[in-house]
């Protein structure tokens, strides 16, 4: 009788229709040569869980797989995804490596379900987990972002299912894996570019299959002049087949050198009629062109030719939507053969390519013509009138345009009375972190345009204030009101293409004014209206503009908002712009905040480190106290008091120029006090926050100093107070169930209570559960009722079968611990995995494990953290 489905399986979706080529192992071609010690290698990494092949675009990572995959000896079906750049959303992706399963024989595989990933990768870990023998997963070309969703999917999949799957990744970069953890394992095999790169026998083999014959000592010359690039060599194997002297040939071979370009004009230029000679010539200019910049180059005539060109000629490389390259060595040698042919022609063709990339609306290429023709007024003009500064200044991707006016000499500045140059010049030296370059020339640039008329000098003033915008930090409050008020005068005037990204950046200066003093409605409201004008404005000012407005709502409270906004900002990539890798720190502060009041605390964790590395690349004082006042929280939840205090000491001189945010430090410290077993000192700090958080603050030392009836005035005017945030009535109605049950009045207890319960499953928060656990789980226990309609919410603090465990004021004896469970203990406090304690032990997995459980049942706990806590408690550690 067949096994019935599971219940998860039969509501799974039904994935898109997939193309059969991207679930099979590719074909092999007639010039792939056999390579044994590849194939050695990739045999012995599919003996153990992790190999991973990394090297260069036509480096041959795909190629040698397949052809293993195909020949090699495997330890059981191979499973091939080829992935492309949408392929890495993880709908996509998993639905691909469900369908590759399946093709290698796989069967009863889950399928995706519309309430996230999590289930199904646990679904699939434990199906594969469940197979009798090996299965080999290659991903060919993968290489999410990262820190992304995927990446954490794929290793949690890869832990999950065991011995039985054996994963292959091909990349062009180390995918972001543990891999530290593997390689320390011993588990991980990996294949570098050097190792791809060919040796002698293959260039000779490769040579051999392409009919050509050579000597040992040109073999080696070619393989050197390659560096063993597998896609070179072929090119130049493809050149050599038939060549009167392929000898000769390998000895020059090089994409720069002046015998190579000699061969192109006698081989391949040569022998075209004039007129496609000399569109191959002009073409070399652009790094990419279409028909419409052929005929602009080569004159109208060019449309025949340029449609045969690109069809017949290998060197001629499609890049899709009609445009098209040349291969890197052919450019290379066309563009040194038309500079040294026709000198006097490089310049104007440049130019010309300037103007029509400039009408084509294609300002990076327009821009780089300009450079290469010498004509620096120009490119900064095109950057200035065209109002693309903000991608200079890092607002949107501005790598392109750094690259090229990144240079810009000092004669093109000083030696011109237009301030366009000067202005670029600024921008440049801002997002280089050269504050006094960047003073200099904005003030040439204002005094050149206080000589210009109003119409004439818009665009301009623009661009002078946006940099100022960005590079006054920190800033008087004032100073910034004043500046973003001509900025939104400016920009209502100005004229020209519409930049998103600008009106973004103002709209957001706007609501971090109000953020930074204090009024997070306001700034919400300011980042609301700045949210449309970012869809069209780049990843980084939708993403920063999402994180501080899902940051604005924390600071309210309102964390099911922002959550949300937060989930909207993370789903957006990090965006690398100047400086290089520049991650939004606002987004990651938001999704710490959300991640730490619904107790995800690892998640926090790895936001809170998000946030640092920001910070570090692009300081902000106001965030970077806001990471501080997060990590100490952090530092409470997890057990480590003296550490938060430690953070907040440190802080304290940064936040006092914003009240509001020192009150918020004031709290904290009073809750680290409080969990470091010293009530006393939280007094002063909760008496000095003042408001319904002080309150709060207060009753819990009350409570915590077996004061009920103190607790209970302090905590009673904030039950009131609906204007409060939720956080803090939360914190109020929870504290107040705790005094009315340790009392004896259960009625006024379990009002209260469900009043928590209710707002914290409205709100998104779970913290405060967390922190009370140890009398509230045995309420609930009690009380089912209660706990029926809110488990969602609590189900996380206690895992699903556990019995919830007696309140801490009690604590239940526990068993000895023997001396092996307690060196395994000792371990686990240190943060190592289950896998690093079994190497330090030099035991099995099986038998950490074994002593895991243990712990876990004498320590009367179910979860790692909660085992060291209570260990500490008992002074076990």
């Amino acid at each position: 009788m067949s096994e019935a489905p599971a219940q998860g399986r039969a509501r799974g979706r039904s994935p898109a229709p997939i193309a059969k080529a991207k679930v099979c192992v590719p074909g092999g071609h007639p010039w792939v040569i056999t390579r044994p010690h590849l194939m050695a290698r990739l045999e012995k990494g599919t003996r153990g869980p992790l190999t991973v092949v990394t090297g260069p675009p036509g480096a041959g990572k795909s190629v040698v797989t397949a052809s293993w995959a195909a020949t090699g000896h495997r330890p059981g079906p191979v499973a091939w995804v080829s992935l492309d750049e949408p392929d890495h959303r993880p709908d996509v992706f998993w639905d691909l490596v469900v369908a590759a399963l399946e093709q290698a024989g796989v069967a009863d595989l889950p399928r995706r379900t519309g309430h996230g990933h999590d289930m199904f990768c646990a679904r699939l870990a434990f199906t594969l987990s469940a197979r009798a023998t090996p299965v080999v997963l290659v991903l060919d070309d993968f290489h999410p972002p990262v820190g992304s969703a995927l990446a954490h999917e794929v290793a949690r999949v890869l832990k999950g299912a065991g011995p039985v799957l054996r994963l292959v990744l091909t990349s062009r970069s180390d995918p972001p894996l543990p891999l530290h953890r593997y390689r320390l394992m011993g588990e991980l095999v990996e294949i570098r570019s050097g190792d791809l790169a060919f040796d002698d026998r293959e260039v000779r083999e490769l040579l051999a299959h392409h009919g050509v014959s050579v000597t040992p000592a040109s073999v080696s010359a070619l393989r050197r002049r390659t560096e063993g690039w597998a896609a070179g060599l072929r090119l130049a194997a493809m050149t050599m087949e038939g060549h009167p002297d392929p000898d000769g040939f390998a000895a020059r071979f090089a994409g720069d050198d002046r015998a190579i370009v000699e061969y192109l004009v006698a081989e391949v230029l040569d022998a075209q009629p004039p007129e496609v000679r000399r569109l191959l010539l002009v073409l070399s200019v652009a790094e990419r062109f279409d028909a419409e910049l052929a005929a602009e180059l080569a004159g109208p005539d060019a449309g025949e030719l340029f449609a045969d060109l690109v069809r017949r000629n290998a060197f001629v490389l499609p890049l899709g939507h009609g445009w098209y390259r040349y291969h890197a060595v052919f450019g290379a040698a066309l563009n040194l053969i038309l500079r040294h042919e026709h000198p006097a022609a490089s310049t104007p063709l440049h130019r010309r390519a300037a103007a029509w990339f400039g009408r084509a609306g294609l300002p990076d290429e327009a821009v780089r013509q300009a450079v290469l023709a010498g004509d620096w007024s120009y490119a900064s003009w095109l950057v200035i009138d065209g109002l693309a500064i903000g991608r200079l200044l890092g607002l949107a991707d501005g790598r392109p345009l750094a690259a090229l006016l990144g240079d810009i000499p000092d004669h093109a500045v000083s030696g011109t009375a237009e301030p366009e140059p000067s202005l670029v010049a600024a921008a440049v030296s801002l997002a280089r972190g050269d504050d006094r370059a960047c003073a200099e020339h904005l003030g040439r640039a204002e005094d050149l345009l206080a000589g210009l008329p109003d119409a004439h000098a818009l665009p301009g003033r623009l661009a002078a204030g946006l940099i100022r915008l960005a590079a006054i930090r920190p800033v008087r409050h004032e100073h910034l009101r004043d500046l973003v008020r001509d900025l939104d005068r400016l920009l209502a005037a100005v004229s020209g293409p519409e930049s998103p990204e600008l009106r973004a950046l103002v709209r957001y200066a706007h609501g971090l004014l109000e953020l930074r003093a204090g009024r997070p409605g306001h700034a919400a409201r300011a980042f609301r209206d700045a949210l449309p004008a970012t869809e069209a404005g780049g990843d980084l000012q939708r993403r920063r503009c999402l994180g501080s407005l899902a940051l604005a709502e924390a600071l309210q409270g309102r964390f099911r908002w922002a959550a949300d906004l937060a989930a909207k900002a993370g789903r957006l990539p990090e965006v690398s712009t100047l400086p290089a890798g520049r991650r939004v720190a606002t987004a990651h502060l938001a999704c710490a905040w959300v991640a730490l009041e619904d107790a995800r605390l690892d998640e926090a964790q790895v936001e809170l480190a998000k946030v640092r590395v920001a910070n570090e690349q692009v300081p902000d004082d106001f965030l970077a106290v806001l990471h501080d006042l997060l990590t100490a929280r952090l530092d409470i939840a997890t057990g480590r008091p003296e550490r938060a205090l430690t953070v907040l000491d440190g802080t304290d001189e940064d936040a006092a120029e914003l009240p509001w945010l020192r009150r918020r430090m004031r709290l904290a410290e009073a809750e680290a006090h409080m969990a470091d077993g010293a009530p006393a000192a939280a007094i002063g700090p909760a008496r000095d926050a003042g408001g319904a958080e002080g309150a709060v603050a207060l009753a819990r030392v009350h409570l915590d100093r077996q004061d009920p009836a103190a607790a209970s005035t302090a905590i009673r005017p904030v039950l009131t107070e609906s204007s409060a945030p939720a956080p803090v009535r939360l914190d109020a109605w929870l504290l107040d169930a705790c005094l009315a049950y340790r009392t004896g009045d259960h009625s006024r207890g379990r009002r209260s209570l469900e009043r928590a319960l209710r707002l914290g499953e409205r709100e998104g928060i779970r913290l405060p559960f967390a922190r009370a656990r140890g009398w509230l789980l045995p309420v609930l226990e009690r009380d089912p009722e209660l706990l029926r309609p809110h488990r969602r919410l609590i189900a996380p603090l206690v895992p699903a079968g556990t019995r919830t465990p007696a309140a801490p004021e009690a604590p239940a004896a526990v068993d000895r611990l023997s001396a092996r469970e307690r060196e395994v203990l000792t371990l686990l406090a240190k943060m190592l995995t289950t896998e690093e304690i079994a190497a330090e032990m030099y035991i099995s997995v099986n038998t950490v494990k074994t002593h895991l459980k243990s712990i876990y049942r004498k320590l009367a706990v179910t979860r790692r953290g909660e085992a060291v806590r209570r260990a500490h408690r008992l002074h076990l550690l």
